[in-house]
Formats: structure tokens, sequence, C-alpha cells
């Protein structure tokens, strides 16, 4: 059956965490941050408005309270309406959860004038610092949110007033054995880093808005006491279940054995062309014109690797799932079938809405469940998911480097621009792929043809010939080599002798 690209996606992440930590209560975060927060211990959460602090901030209080911990959420700038609503969009229950409204709704003018001695903003700093040390007092939480510090930042008026009061606040909550979250929006001026340096740890949400497509959120951890994190920027979404993160994939740490045994296509021809097939955990990409055929020829790899009861995924870019099984049914290729018994998946991937964390992510799940062959098809729909051109180079090696650590052989496909003649790609991934397999257009005898070669075959040996390919209601053809024709690949071959499908007729001279 067909499905679109699960969200949430269910991560595999999970078993890297630790019972000695607190859970974050977000799915990818802990990975991120080492297993999860050390306890007894102030961490920041800031960035613009609308980037989930809130919504994260809440999560962390779920989590736990689904583990019997008491947990106080102190609003300075949410209102308990305004929190139940949240979390009544996202579904949730905030049963064993107290929440405190905090946040000042101004004060009469008779009682701002009572103050003679000292400046109102400073009694009513020092009453927020009291109230909130007294909740702690009475509830005594395992957990603490406080949202957001920009009350106390405004009521502080000048850094070095407002770093006093974080580092007293700090102080006296973990004092009392508490782990806190402290809430914040990124400041202006030289106040934005003076919250950073008192706490254990700081998480920076981020949301980019590009030309065209939904938002882009990422997170970054800028700061992590104690405990070795992740570095850089790391993808996040915002569903229906709350915030979701896809840890920056780092290859070196999924290492694992797996069998060099070769992947068969089914058709004699096309393995010998690979010298035999190509390998589990290599990456291969077909590389060639819209419409040459690397959709099916992989999609025939994906449907043999099926027959033999192995699990493979496709994520479709450029074509619809339901035009790919039609396809290949029509070409006597039995996909639709597999993808009815449920060893092939078929994932329609509109790239203006996702970020290539997720992408690759949804990739490491179907992994993880069992897929030992994977087609990204294509690589040009995957560049649209990609907001900074530059580094998708940077992202696919970390991507083919951990399925290759897997053992699972990867097929990706690559449109160039032009027909015939000189061909152009719109990135080099070429040297990334252990298998280039050159897909090209060619006229002879009146006709426009199709040929495939093996240009580069890092892991073994593998034919230097070029052959002719087409498809039938039989399937798909491969020739014998063109050994007759002289310039194939250029798109215009002189024809001398022999070398085509058998049963062909050379062309008048």
């Amino acid at each position: 059956m067909l499905e679109p690209l699960p969200r949430p996606l269910a991560t595999f992440y999970e078993k890297e965490m630790s019972d000695e930590r607190l859970r974050t209560g977000v799915p990818g975060l802990d990975a991120i941050v080492g297993g999860g927060l050390i306890p007894c211990a102030l961490y920041l959460i800031k960035g613009a408005p609308g980037t989930g602090k809130t919504t994260a901030g809440l999560q962390f209080l779920i989590e736990g309270a689904k583990r019997g911990e008491k947990c106080l959420y102190l609003g300075l700038s949410e209102t308990r309406g305004q929190l139940g609503a949240l979390a009544k969009s996202f579904g949730w229950n905030l049963d064993g959860i107290e929440i405190r409204d905090m946040r000042r709704r101004g004060e009469t003018d008779e009682k701002r004038a009572a103050y003679t001695v000292f400046s109102p903003s400073e009694v009513e700093l020092q009453e927020i610092a009291q109230e909130i040390i007294e909740h702690v007092d009475r509830v005594q939480p395992v957990r603490l949110v406080i949202d957001s510090l920009s009350e106390i930042r405004l009521l502080a008026a000048d850094p070095f007033r407002y770093r006093r009061e974080i580092l007293a606040l700090s102080d006296q909550i973990t004092q009392r054995h508490c782990t806190g979250l402290l809430i914040d929006v990124d400041p202006k001026g030289n106040q934005g880093g003076v919250a950073e340096t008192l706490v254990s740890g700081v998480i920076a949400l981020d949301q980019l808005s590009p030309q065209y497509g939904g938002e882009r959120r990422r997170i970054r951890i800028r700061k992590l006491r104690a405990s070795a994190s992740i570095g850089g920027y790391h993808d996040m979404v915002i569903t229906e279940r709350g915030v979701e993160v896809f840890p920056r994939l780092v290859a070196s740490n999924h290492r694992a054995q797996h069998s060099s045994a070769e992947v068969h296509s089914g058709i004699a021809q096309l393995d010998a062309l690979l010298g035999g097939g190509i390998d589990r955990g290599t990456s291969t990409v077909l590389m060639g014109s819209a419409g040459t055929g690397k959709s099916t020829i992989a999609a025939q790899f994906v449907t043999n690797a099926a027959a033999r009861g192995e699990k493979g995924v496709i994520l479709c870019f450029d074509e619809s799932p339901t035009n790919l099984q039609i396809r290949t049914t029509g070409l006597g290729i039995p996909l639709q079938k597999y993808v009815e018994e449920g060893l092939v998946r078929l994932l329609a991937v509109d790239p203006a809405e996702y970020s290539p964390g997720e992408l690759a992510h949804t990739l490491l799940a179907h992994v993880e469940q069992g897929s030992r062959i994977v087609v990204i098809d294509s690589l040009n729909g995957y560049l649209s998911a990609m907001p900074e051109e530059r580094f998708m180079a940077a992202h696919l090696h970390e991507l083919l480097s951990f399925l290759s650590g897997k053992g699972v052989a990867t097929i990706a496909t690559l449109a160039q621009h032009g027909l015939f003649g000189s061909t152009e790609t719109p990135f080099d991934v070429s040297y990334l792929a252990d298998t280039v397999v050159l897909f090209r257009y060619f006229e002879a005898g009146g006709e426009v043809r199709q040929a495939l070669s093996v240009i580069k075959k890092r892991t073994g040996r593998h034919e230097r010939t070029i052959r002719e390919l087409r498809f039938g209601p039989d399937g798909v053809l491969i020739g014998e080599p063109l050994a007759g024709f002289q310039g194939v690949l250029t798109g215009n071959p002189q024809f001398q002798r022999g070398g085509l499908l058998r049963g062909e007729r050379e062309p008048a001279q």
C-alpha cells in the first residue's frame, strides 16, 4: 500500500539514551546531548518567537510527569489559559504538572507611587525572585520550567543586575536538587550572553524562511558542561505531536560488520556489465539524461532483491509511487506485488516540505527496520531539500557512509541537463559513489536509442563495454557490447559493424 513520508518518525536514537540522566521528552534531542540532561543543573533554551521553546519545555515536564516526578511550570509570560490551549493543540494531558501564573499585569498608580526608596522595577524584581523560590520550596519539583527570562531581564535594566539575579536564581534552584529549563527570547545588545555564562547548557532554536516552501527549523547545542554533545546544526520540526529533532548524521558513530555479497539485478547481461552485480555496503549512482531508464533499472534491483525476501525502500522525489508502479508493471517488473506484500516501501517526498536531516532520518529508520537496499530517486530532488547547496556533498558523504557501514546497497539516480552530446550535472557526486553507471541517448538507424556503461566501480572489476538498453513488455533488454559503433557516448555514433540487440538488422549504409 502507498504511503506518504511518515511524520513524526519513530527515532532509533532512543537506544543511546542513559538512565542516569533526565530524558528531555523531545525525540532525538537526548541523543544530541549525550543521553539526556545531567540532573540538578540549569539549562537555557533560547530562540526567536515561534521556534518551539515553550513546546519543548512542556515536553520536558510531561516526560517527568510520566515517570512520576514532581514538575513545576512558572509562567512569567504565558498564562495558564495560553498554556492549556497549547497543550490541547497537541493532545497533551497536563495532569501531574503544577502550573503557576506569575505574569505581572502592571501595578496601580497609587501602589507604584508608594515606592519611595526603591524603584518600582527593583521591588518587582525582588518579588519575582522570592516568589519563584517559594514555589520551588513548596512543590520541591524534580523538573522546573521558567518561561521566560525576558521579564527578569527587563526589570533588571542593566546587565550587571541581571547577572546577579540569574546567578542567585541558579544557586537557589540547583541547591534544591532540581533540574530547570530557563526559556528566553534571544535579546539584542550585550545582555544576550549574560545568562549563557551562568547555566550548564544552552540549547539554541532557529527558524529559517526559504524563498519557497515551508519554514525550516534547526537546533544547536551552543554549550554543554560535563557532557559530550553532537555539535553543529540539527534539523527539527514541530508536528501535531510536538518538537522532534533529527540528529546530524555522524557515520563514524554507526559502524557495523556486514556481508560483502553482491546484489543482483536478475538480468544476466546487466550483472555481467557490473562485474557480477553491485556490492553490499556500497553506493551506486545511475547518471544520465531524463528518460534514459535510470529509475527503471533502480526499480529492477529493488524488485529482484524483494524476490529473494529482502526489504527495500524507494524515496520518490520526481515520480509519484502510483505512476512508478503502473510503469514498472507495464514493463513486466512486478514491483507492485512486493509493495503490496510489504517488502518494498514507496515513500512520496515533497522536497519543499522536508529538511535534509528529516529525509536522512527517514532512510535510517527504514534501515533499522530491516531494509537492505535503498533507492534515492533522484538526487536532484534531494538537492531541492538543501537550503545551501555547498553543503550537499558533505551531507551526502555522511549519509552514504552510514548506509555503507550498515551493509546497505544504496542506489541513487542523477538527472543530467541535455539530451545528446554534452551533458552537465547540477553537482558532482561521482567521486562520492563507489559505482557510477552512465546512461546515454544515441542515434542509429533512424532511431533514438539508449545505451549504458559502467564508468567506475571502486570495489572490483567491471566491463568497460557500452551496451544498448531497451524496455518492452517483457522487461529490460540489455544488448551485446556495441563493438560496431564509435562515439556512442557523444550521442552521434559512427556505425562500423555488428553490436545490436539479437534479432536486429544492421542499418543500411
